[in-house]
């Protein structure tokens, strides 16, 4: 009997709400995260976002999720701010998303993204209301295959996504009135031809117009 109250105590622990704090997401604010449930690699389920300015203990803003996927590395601690396609994705990405020299927040919503990937919400910061404001155009962005990539010096937004091992698209966007706008096209198809030729096609925005080129090169084995 008294086992198999351990065991059940063992199991509801390993399961039971946890909360994380983010030291060095930001230089200028700290996170913490509580999250509903995790495992010994992740964590899952509701969850609540609370910002602080550095050096205090009142959260100026928090934001609740019905989900989220928080990857956690070899020390139990959630990733953050690392985008690598396929590899690593944080629960939590910090980026100036609009280029208007504030930070902005990506927060993983869960995995339901491209192919099980993180999604996430983002949240620009605005200095009208004194926080972080959802933005469901910057949002769309997030639901690829994992985080858009960020261009500061180019200030470009990347996303990728796929349809199976042979087909892949890469878009860029351009932030125009606060909004992303699409400005570049890259679609690699090698689904005809035998698999033995891509065909790549691309489509530019050049004075508001658009302009294609295709080309057929040799698959790489």
């Amino acid at each position: 009997m008294k086992s198999l109250l351990f065991l059940l105590i063992l199991y509801s622990s390993a399961f039971a709400q946890k909360i994380f704090e983010l030291k060095n997401a930001s230089q200028h604010f700290d996170i913490k995260i509580a999250v509903a449930k995790c495992e010994e690699t992740s964590c899952r389920g509701k969850a609540t976002f609370a910002f602080f300015k550095k050096g205090t203990k009142t959260p100026y803003q928090e934001i609740n999720l019905p989900d989220t996927y928080v990857e956690l590395d070899e020390k139990g601690k959630p990733e953050v701010n690392k985008t690598l396609l396929y590899d690593k994705q944080s629960v939590v990405n910090i980026g100036d998303f609009n280029f208007d020299g504030m930070e902005d927040v990506a927060l993983c919503e869960g995995t339901h993204g491209s192919y099980g990937m993180p999604a996430y919400r983002i949240f620009l910061s605005s200095r009208a209301a004194g926080k972080f404001v959802y933005d469901k155009n910057f949002s769309a962005l997030g639901k690829h295959l994992g985080m858009f990539e960020v261009n500061p010096k180019r200030k470009v937004l990347r996303t990728f996504d796929k349809s199976g091992c042979c087909w892949h698209i890469t878009e860029e966007y351009s932030v125009v009135n606060n909004a992303p706008k699409k400005i570049l096209e890259v679609v690699e198809d090698a689904t005809s031809n035998e698999g033995t030729k891509v065909k790549i096609t691309t489509k530019k925005l050049v004075g508001g117009k658009w302009q294609t080129n295709v080309k057929m090169v040799a698959r790489k084995e």
